[in-house]
């Protein structure tokens, strides 16, 4: 009798099972934003590459934003479609670019950070504005810890990117910014052997401000929490370790190669899409920054726009 009544209840379970196939399929799922789906396939590319060695491989970042352009194609198309209708084509094709290559980016920066490390917020303070040379010169000061390793005195910003202003930069390429792009904050992240500089701007314009603006409020969009008061906050890194300065994806100056030879290519201000170059520069406690050689904080040790007035950060030691 109890197993009689055991395979009539088994059936009715299966039966309500196969009647409403669609019964756990109809409950409330969370949503997930192609952005987030496209995040977790950069962190998988980029654990793999670790695990393979590859992870210093100079066009990394680069080949992987044009994987991620290939593959989730269609994806960005939609993510886009509400927030570039007023766009042409090919303005929507070079956003979408830009969006891309600042993820994969700032992906790619993160997985240089140190484990275990310490961590200290500096925020600049301006303390002197001197003309020289027909050029102005804005001096900060930013207190540091002398127990950080490789310390860097020197953070020099185009002035324009925080005054705003219309001209034409070093390479001939025009642009007609907002400014309030301040490096507003340091964050240091180190170890006894090693030091990464996280460094927070107000914001990044693109050159063409038709862009700019979309290209900021889908950033904000993609980055949720970042300071939005002047367009949305950018975020970049180096690191310094053995005696070295590493730009990971952070580097103005890439290599492009043709059927024989390879030339490097110096990146300015107003570079309408840039390349985001991974490079190596030898270390001293004199070093220089070029932190905006480009329009989106792409650096360098040495300055791409001569001719153009600077801010001047020196960080103290002590």
């Amino acid at each position: 009798m109890i197993s009689l009544r055991l395979t009539k209840l088994l059936a009715g379970v299966l039966v309500f099972i196969f009647v409403f196939p669609g019964f756990v399929d109809s409950r409330p799922q969370a949503e997930v934003d192609g952005w987030t789906v496209i995040g977790l396939f950069v962190r998988e590319q980029v654990d793999i590459a670790r695990a393979k060695g590859t992870i210093n491989d100079p066009y990394f970042a680069e080949g992987l934003t044009d994987l991620v352009l290939k593959r989730f194609d269609r994806q960005l198309d939609t993510e886009l479609a509400e927030h570039a209708k007023n766009l042409t084509p090919a303005q929507r094709e070079t956003l979408k670019r830009l969006l891309v290559s600042d993820y994969v980016s700032y992906f790619y920066q993160k997985s240089f950070y140190p484990k275990n490390s310490k961590v200290l917020v500096v925020k600049p303070i301006k303390v002197a504005s001197v003309k020289a040379n027909g050029k102005i010169y804005d001096y900060y000061y930013a207190p540091m810890s002398s127990s950080i390793p490789y310390p860097i005195h020197w953070w020099v910003q185009v002035n324009v990117d925080i005054t705003g202003g219309s001209g034409v930069d070093s390479a001939g390429y025009s642009y007609n910014v907002n400014g309030n792009n301040d490096l507003f904050k340091i964050v240091v992240k180190y170890t006894s052997s090693e030091v990464t500089y996280e460094l927070h701007f107000h914001d990044e314009d693109h050159p063409d401000p038709s862009l700019d603006k979309i290209y900021d409020s889908m950033r904000c969009f993609i980055y949720s929490g970042r300071d939005s008061t002047y367009g949305c906050e950018d975020v970049e890194s180096i690191r310094v370790e053995d005696g070295s300065i590493v730009f990971p994806s952070t580097f103005s100056t890439y290599t492009e190669c043709g059927y024989i030879l390879c030339h490097e290519v110096s990146q300015t201000y107003a570079t309408p899409f840039p390349t985001h170059g991974y490079g190596v520069r030898t270390y001293s406690s004199s070093v220089e920054i070029y932190i905006s050689n480009t329009w989106n904080h792409l650096m360098d040790t040495m300055d791409t726009n001569p001719d153009m007035s600077k801010v001047w950060y020196y960080s103290s030691w002590r």
